[in-house]
């Protein structure tokens, strides 16, 4: 689970991720969020819910890199996965 399935680059600060995760695909509503967490002493940070595929079971986040979380965020590729 939270695996990130594909990685888009909008611009050299704004990046797309398809991640896996079947429960809140299904379950989340328009202006709902995610609480992300990168690496287990990484800070929680919310995102936004750009779309969502209840069929494929994924979620899409569009993340803008402006510090460390978001970096290291950006930094995982296709196959990695969000620890939260």
């Amino acid at each position: 689970m939270n695996k990130i399935i594909s990685k888009e680059y909008f611009s050299d600060k704004v990046v797309k991720l398809v991640v896996e995760n079947p429960l809140i695909a299904r379950s989340r509503k328009p202006g709902n969020f995610v609480i992300l967490r990168i690496g287990e002493k990484g800070e929680r940070f919310p995102l936004t819910i750009a779309g969502a595929d209840p069929v494929k079971g994924t979620i899409t986040l569009v993340v803008q890199i402006v510090g460390v979380s978001s970096s290291k965020l950006v930094a995982l590729e296709p196959g990695d996965h969000i620890t939260d």
